[in-house]
């Protein structure tokens, strides 16, 4: 009987608790996932069945070159390689430290029949014409206990240093490799016995055939599913009802089911009591929430509702108090939405149907009527999150300034601080670049011309320093103007740094690298404002507890920034010192600033995530209402109020949408229907004992010609080999990386806070990764 524990090839007695004649360790490798290559493995072994999940192959089966990094073989780390077959035939014991030499000195027929033939000799006199800094010959034992002695006692702390990042470094992708076999089990599950809806619904089919038509009785979760299918498209969910006579249930039960939710405009009732018994019994800082208003463009359209005996449709705020009424239709419907600040829930509870906008007094009267009803049900709001819509902007700016950034709630009196939504702040600063001249600090001028520039200068090389910028960023085609990312592509570090490595190389005029500086902080204040990665790192780390000094102090200075904005018209108009977003970026930061020493002093909070008050959950939101039965980017009143009920009725909060304007906001809905393998010794081989490659012969080949194209490939090769974990062998560490980097576009995009920095290819990997490029051209 195979074991999981031995070698199944045929006359094979290893296993896990044996050792060759070279002392190492038996490695037992599981078979392949892919049943074809799992069967050619079983022919070449000799299996008469094969049962993939408990067959293991020995290492002593595998040749060298079928692992990733050949000297990493003997560790508990290595890899096969993709396409690694083993030998049956292989006897061959395994490597220890020193035994190559006596390998290269055998004859060419012993060597192919022993060892595998892309084993070549170590050329000294080519390797040290090309790195003459590298020493060939293996070191003595004397001067070895030296070495170690002397790095023991000068670098200590940085070894401490180097195991804690190597230890996260696992635990990372341990929770990676978690995170993947719980999927591959789920759809494994999912495979063998089917869904839990499906499953479900397999159930709720054989209780069908002993229950009346009219006496099912379904359960939440079975009206929770039924009304997410039917959102999706009501036509999709008839036909599997009725032509494949799956057991469903009918649309007036899911009707009845979600008109409970936004009877009519304003705050729902429903929607507060069922979010108050779930928030009833979770701690005190769950019912810490943002109230955030957003407005989503409706088609106008009028009908007549013959239940009610009324025309529904027409904005009845806007209409006169005169006799003679002016009746305006809806295109635009206001949504108030409450998010947790340290739990991520979210919930919509009231809308407001209108034409164009609320006014002032409409607002208002909005805002107090959220804070009346989130307060009798025990929620505390701290923060009102709104965009920079005309009428709404006239309100907030008069209720506060960037000096006195809140105002107070009308019950409990404690302040509620206003928040301008950071990526609408990036977009209009975007657009006012793209129209004008800007001017910080004084003297220091900005302008789009350089960005345009550069883009011209780096969009045809075959590997660019900002990869992501295309002529949609430039031009902004119709649709891509109000996309967050097109804006924040283009105020980024890569766009600076990019720049500042043009100018170095005289491709861009130099009065560039203002601009680049003013991309950089921009980038920097946009990452401060919108943190949501806990363990993120430089201006991307949410404000905590025990740097909150540094963090405000980082945020005075970003207002500073902001106050010397000036902005320059190229038509020749008159300056303008300020403009609506920039007084919108002041609060926002002042408000960020009062309310996480707030939450941090006075609430406990460890840690403040900035994300958390913008409005990415309600723009996620209407990406889930224009989904309904499709894609519908302007629908109709009674398509909204639809999707709006069912999104309140069935918990839906993950939009699907690939045109969606921002990312996930990781929230789920308040209101529902209910490390990889261990680190490689570093101690692996010397030099002189790694097989090696034609890597000396491509260093003696000509340079790249194009400077800006080097430095290109001197950023990209460093993070192939960061990526590749090749780099954990201290051999290939030694013959791959550099100390220095040859040019300035790796010192220019390394971050300020970084502390191991970026890796930095040797001469010899530059020419490797060059070749590369260049034979992929030509194939393609």
């Amino acid at each position: 009987m195979l074991s999981a524990r031995r070698c199944c090839a045929s006359g094979c007695t290893s296993s896990l608790t044996s050792l060759p004649e070279a002392g190492q360790p038996i490695r037992l490798h599981c078979f392949p996932s892919n049943d074809k290559v799992a069967q050619h493995w079983q022919q070449i072994l000799e299996l008469a069945t094969i049962r993939k999940e408990k067959l293991r192959v020995c290492s002593l089966h595998f040749l060298s070159s079928a692992y990733n990094c050949p000297a990493l073989r003997h560790s508990a780390g290595a890899r096969l390689r993709w396409d690694a077959l083993p030998d049956l035939e292989l006897t061959m014991p395994r490597l220890s430290r020193y035994d190559l030499k006596p390998v290269v000195a055998r004859s060419d027929e012993e060597a192919d029949n022993t060892y595998p033939p892309q084993l070549e000799r170590w050329d000294k006199d080519l390797v040290a014409v090309a790195m003459p800094h590298l020493s060939l010959s293996p070191p003595s034992t004397q001067s070895r206990n030296q070495c170690v002695a002397e790095s023991a006692i000068t670098a200590g702390h940085s070894k401490t240093l180097v195991q804690l990042r190597k230890t996260r470094q696992c635990v990372s992708r341990q929770r990676a490799t978690i995170k993947r076999l719980q999927q591959q089990i789920c759809k494994a599950k999912a495979i063998k016995f089917g869904s839990t809806t499906m499953r479900r619904m397999a159930s709720n089919s054989r209780k069908l055939h002993f229950i009346a038509a009219r006496g099912m009785r379904w359960s939440k979760d079975d009206l929770t599913a039924a009304i997410r299918l039917h959102h999706k498209s009501p036509a999709a969910y008839r036909m599997l009802r009725k032509d494949w006579q799956l057991p469903l249930p009918s649309e007036s039960a899911l009707k009845r089911r979600t008109c409970q939710f936004f009877k009519s405009p304003g705050v729902c009732s429903t929607t507060l009591m069922l979010l108050k018994q779930k928030l009833a019994t979770g701690p005190e800082h769950q019912r810490i929430a943002t109230l955030c208003f957003d407005g989503m463009s409706l088609s106008p359209s009028v009908r007549y509702d013959q239940h009610k005996d009324e025309v529904i449709g027409f904005d009845t705020s806007s209409s006169t108090e005169n006799a003679q009424r002016v009746l305006k239709p809806i295109t635009e419907a206001i949504v108030a939405v409450l998010r947790g600040v340290s739990a991520n829930w979210k919930q919509a509870i009231a809308y407001y149907p209108v034409h164009r906008t609320l006014g002032q007094s409409g607002f208002a009267a909005a805002i107090e009527n959220c804070l009346h009803a989130s307060h009798d049900i025990g929620i505390r709001v701290i923060a009102l999150v709104a965009d920079q819509e005309t009428t709404q902007w006239a309100l907030l700016s008069r209720m506060v300034s960037p000096s006195a950034p809140f105002f107070r709630h009308p019950v409990s009196l404690k302040p509620v601080y206003v928040i301008v939504d950071i990526p609408h702040c990036l977009k209009n600063l975007r657009n006012a670049l793209m129209k004008n001249d800007v001017a910080f600090d004084g003297h220091k001028l900005a302008k789009w011309q350089h960005v345009v520039d550069f883009f011209e200068a780096d969009r045809s090389r075959s590997l660019r320093l900002a990869s992501q910028l295309t002529d949609a960023h430039i031009a902004l085609p119709l649709g891509q103007k109000m996309r967050v990312s097109i804006a924040a592509q283009v105020l980024s570090h890569s766009v600076a740094s990019g720049m500042q490595t043009l100018v170095h190389h005289q491709e861009i005029e130099p009065s560039a690298l203002q601009t680049a500086e003013f991309l950089q902080r921009v980038n920097d204040l946009f990452d401060m404002l919108n943190s949501a990665i806990v363990h993120d790192k430089g201006f991307k780390r949410p404000i905590f507890r025990e740097s909150l000094a540094a963090q405000t102090n980082e945020l005075r200075k970003a207002e500073a920034f902001l106050q010397s904005l000036r902005f320059l018209p190229k038509s020749g108009k008159p300056e303008k010192s300020t403009m609506k977003f920039k007084e919108a970026w002041r609060l926002s930061a002042a408000s960020i600033r009062e309310l996480s020493t707030a939450l941090i002093d006075e609430e406990s909070f460890d840690f403040v995530c900035t994300r958390s008050l913008t409005q990415d959950h309600v723009e996620n939101l209407f990406s889930i209402i224009r989904g309904r039965n499709g894609f519908n980017e302007k629908p109709e009143l009674a398509a909204f109020v639809g999707a709006l009920r069912s999104v309140a009725a069935s918990g839906l909060d993950r939009p699907d949408s690939a045109a969606r304007n921002c990312e996930d906001d990781g929230c789920t809905a308040a209101v529902t229907a209910n490390l990889s393998p261990a680190t490689a010794d570093t101690s692996c081989t010397s030099p002189s004992d790694f097989p090696t490659t034609n890597i000396a012969q491509q260093a003696s080949q000509p340079s790249q010609p194009d400077p800006i194209l080097a430095e290109a490939t001197e950023y990209v090769g460093g993070f192939v080999l960061k990526t590749s974990r090749v780099l954990e062998c201290c051999a290939c560490k030694q013959v791959l990386t550099a100390a220095e980097p040859s040019g300035v576009h790796l010192k220019n995009k390394l971050f300020s806070h970084a502390v191991n920095g970026l890796t930095q290819p040797s001469a010899a990997a530059l020419q490797a990764f060059s070749r590369l490029e260049a034979s992929f051209l030509e194939k393609n």
